[in-house]
């Protein structure tokens, strides 16, 4: 073989893979979601963080729609008596949507993907007495293997400085 086929026939196999790779499913999230308390660190983002038997008596559930690059988002969570919902809506590769979050808060976000995960970049922006006061978040969406779990590794920026979460899901 000539050193020109065999060059022509190794950037054949290379676009080949690179189709190949392109043409993968996406992950799709679709379905009702409860969160595993036993296995995920969300107290200290949810504010419950200094009473341990208030953040063991909190839940969230989350019913999402995935439909091509549409995503919405239906999350509620029970805590201290108190129950909050949002509704999300985003379009993932995109660009930015804004919608309202769970206390009247303005939140700004873009969706996309990481290879098989999915990363929401948000801003929240809350109004205060004197200013508004704003923090940035990192959510990133993976899936099991099975589909049946929900991993989501938080990152938040705010004022009080920089927090870290894990939010595991079961589906339903």
């Amino acid at each position: 073989m000539t050193s020109f086929v065999k060059t022509l026939s190794g950037l054949s196999l290379i676009a080949l893979a690179v189709v190949l790779v392109s043409a993968q499913e996406k992950v799709n999230f679709s379905g009702t979601w409860v969160l595993d308390k036993s296995q995920s660190d969300m107290s200290q983002l949810m504010g419950l963080s200094d009473d341990p038997a208030k953040a063991q008596n909190a839940s969230m559930t989350m019913v999402v729609e995935q439909q091509g690059s549409n995503l919405r988002v239906n999350r509620t969570l029970k805590a201290q008596g108190e129950e909050r919902k949002e509704i999300h809506t985003y379009k993932i590769g995109g660009g930015e949507t804004t919608n309202t979050g769970s206390r009247g808060e303005t939140v700004v976000g873009r969706a996309f993907w990481e290879g098989n995960k999915l990363a929401i970049v948000s801003t929240i922006t809350r109004r205060g007495p004197l200013r508004d006061i704003s923090a940035e978040t990192r959510g990133v969406w993976s899936l099991s293997p099975d589909a049946k779990t929900l991993t989501i590794s938080v990152l938040v920026n705010s004022p009080r400085g920089a927090q870290q979460g894990k939010a595991v899901f079961d589906k339903q």
